[in-house]
């Protein structure tokens, strides 16, 4: 009799099992569709002005500030010691980049950070001379068209204008200039003497670069031999002029971009927090798709808050970019 309930049973067990199982997918699906749903409810992180955090110079934070190449911080030497005693210079080769310059990308308060700088006596007394330079004492540049029109200094200089020098890159050209002439001065005596025959120079067309270039002359060479140099524009990034042929170099910068690639692949935890946090500093106007999920492109973005003693963005009181 026993035997006989316990086979009544079985089918009953094996409905109620189903019953379950049905109800728990049931369940399931709706649960997955409603986080879903909750998902794409979500709005995108805004930020408002008030939603900002400073960040301060300290000691865990002191290397990143270093990349901002401060004027004051600047150092004679960093170019490297020259030795008077075993070298005869004949000449010298400059080859710098452009200042301090505002961001690539549209990025979130903008507005509010300012690019002017520190004041300084060497900033204020180059502002004064460009702004007394007559016509009988101009600088000229020999190929007409390529420099026509230029500013000479940031137009707005309090403002972070999207790639153009900020007044504080136009301060670390004159330092730059100052440091670089104080230390060749007594190796190579015709510095002191130099003129315009014995002077050329060339510049991208690119406002940034020229102005840097002007800054930095300002500084390296008598200021009566500034008024008459000529500065000539690059066709090439690569300074090459008319020998610009070079396989070995477009295939070392292939390898070089797949390797940046490859490593970028090998660290997807990178590649979702550049994605993330270039949400939350680029405005809705930048090119999110291209820009957002490049890290070198939030690194620049970011330079533009830190290096200029702004405010970094929050998405909430509580989660700030750091």
């Amino acid at each position: 009799m026993t035997l006989d309930l316990t086979r009544m049973t079985l089918p009953n067990r094996a409905l109620h099992c189903y019953i379950l199982m049905s109800i728990w997918i049931l369940l399931l699906v709706a649960g997955v569709y409603k986080f879903l749903e909750t998902r794409e409810t979500i709005p995108e992180p805004t930020v408002t002005a008030e939603l900002f955090q400073s960040l301060a110079i300290d000691v865990k934070t002191k290397r990143i500030f270093k990349i901002c190449n401060f004027p004051n911080e600047l150092i004679a030497g960093d170019e490297g010691i020259v030795n008077s005693n075993r070298w005869n210079l004949k000449g010298l080769i400059f080859l710098v980049r452009h200042g301090d310059r505002g961001p690539l990308q549209y990025v979130r308060n903008i507005s509010a950070v300012n690019c002017a700088g520190t004041p300084s006596e060497s900033l204020n007394s180059y502002k004064k001379y460009l702004q007394n330079l007559t016509t009988f004492e101009k600088i000229f540049w020999a190929t007409p068209g390529s420099f026509h029109g230029f500013p000479l200094l940031p137009i707005h200089p309090t403002e972070c204008q999207l790639g153009q020098l900020t007044m504080q890159g136009i301060h670390q050209h004159l330092v730059l200039g100052k440091i670089l002439r104080d230390s060749y001065i007594d190796v190579w005596q015709k510095l002191k003497n130099l003129t315009y025959h014995d002077v050329l120079v060339y510049s991208t067309r690119y406002r940034r670069t020229f102005q840097s270039a002007l800054a930095f002359l300002r500084s390296f060479l008598p200021h009566e031999t500034l008024t008459k140099i000529s500065i000539l524009e690059s066709q090439s990034m690569n300074f090459c002029f008319k020998d610009c042929g070079c396989p070995a170099t477009e295939k070392l910068t292939k390898s070089v971009l797949k390797w940046l690639s490859q490593q970028l692949k090998s660290h997807p935890a990178v590649a979702i927090l550049s994605e993330s946090t270039g949400r939350s500093i680029f405005s809705p106007g930048a090119e999110q798709g291209s820009f957002g999920s490049d890290p070198h492109s939030v690194r620049d973005a970011l330079l533009t808050y830190i290096c200029h003693g702004g405010n970094l963005p929050c998405e909430t009181p509580f989660n700030c970019i750091k």
